[in-house]
């Protein structure tokens, strides 16, 4: 579990670090397409980064390690401490009510959207599904359906309606919203992730704004729409609602002049962040003894020569040394005792490779 921790925690930084880069670079660009893909680029980027880990192979020479077996004890006792076991299965255990409660209320959600839409009439034009509905709810798409009622609003305001709802469903803006749902879901323990999910929702609402009024021939009429749309405050979750409540930041973002493209190289300022996070926690450095090569295995002779070796033992080690290691031992200066004994005795060698003594 300590792993799955660490990698939550990795990738809610960089769902914290895209959000405040969008959030300090990017809100007030007129780049909404561009911020669509840069937000949700960061969602993705935040949970397969942390999966991807370099290698880095360090080569050390080899140390010599000596054991002292005689200084360790015959047998250990261990008192376990399992403080931290029981600090991770607290952990778990809040995490998963925390992730069940949400996806619960995500389930009841679909449910309630269902019972909605279920039974009613439907209009086919074109790509899209039109239901109009009784209930006194805000208009909102969902994939293709577009759910509204039309005896709330005039002719020309729910034309500007339908146009907005079109441009969410053209451009599939609902894969959107449910994708930042279900990373509410996994990452509800982490503030930014919902900051995150308000900045998709609401970019989601800059485009279908500015999609529309390209259509729209009275500009004013259509923010008027917007205010009028405010009271209506019943509207389903995790669906592209008209209604949202910054209101007024969508109004200033339609009266805005669009942003120079020069300003694109904003888009860029995650890249220096996201490098410094692959060196500092996504390379593995491995430590690895460098192997001896060996060029020569040199077999060892060794015999013993003392005082009551006779000179034909002397001279068998002789003929041993020379066919083993083609090594010329001689030994000189024999001198004895009257009991045969060598009390003086010279040696040296010489191994054809200039090494001699």
């Amino acid at each position: 579990m300590e792993v799955f921790y660490i990698y939550l925690i990795k990738s809610s930084g960089l769902i914290a670090l895209f959000y405040l880069a969008y959030h300090f670079m990017l809100r007030k660009e007129t780049f909404f397409t561009s911020n669509r893909w840069f937000l949700l680029l960061g969602l993705f980027t935040s949970i397969l980064l942390p999966l991807v880990v370099f290698t880095k192979t360090i080569w050390v020479e080899p140390t010599p390690i000596n054991y002292d077996w005689s200084s360790l004890p015959r047998s250990t006792i261990i008192d376990e401490d399992h403080t931290q076991e029981y600090i991770f299965l607290a952990l778990t255990v809040l995490y998963c009510i925390g992730t069940l409660c949400l996806f619960t209320k995500f389930g009841f959600e679909f449910y309630s959207l269902q019972k909605i839409v279920k039974g009613k009439t439907i209009k086919r034009q074109a790509n899209f599904k039109f239901i109009d509905l009784k209930d006194n709810l805000a208009p909102f798409s969902y994939f293709n359906t577009i759910v509204y009622n039309s005896s709330l609003y005039s002719s020309s305001e729910l034309e500007n309606i339908l146009e907005h709802e079109k441009v969410h469903s053209e451009q599939n803006h609902t894969v959107d919203v449910l994708i930042s749902r279900l990373f509410c879901i996994v990452f509800w323990f982490n503030p930014f992730i919902w900051f995150y999910k308000k900045a998709i929702i609401q970019n989601l609402e800059f485009i279908a704004d500015s999609e529309a009024t390209k259509k729209i021939s009275d500009k004013k009429a259509y923010q008027f729409t917007l205010l009028k749309i405010t009271t209506q405050e019943n509207c389903v979750a995790i669906t592209n609602h008209f209604y949202q409540s910054l209101i007024k930041k969508r109004i200033v973002m339609l009266n805005k002049n669009q942003s120079k493209k020069s300003n694109s190289w904003k888009y860029a300022v995650v890249i220096p962040a996201l490098v410094a996070f692959v060196m500092l926690f996504q390379v593995n450095v491995i430590a690895q003894e460098k192997k001896i090569k060996i060029d020569e295995i040199i077999e060892m002779s060794k015999f013993n020569t003392d005082k009551s070796t006779t000179d034909i033992e002397i001279r068998e080690n002789c003929e041993i040394v020379q066919k083993t290691h083609n090594v010329t031992l001689i030994f000189s200066n024999i001198k004895r005792n009257s009991l045969g004994e060598i009390v003086n005795i010279s040696a040296s060698y010489d191994d054809h490779k200039g090494n001699k003594e």
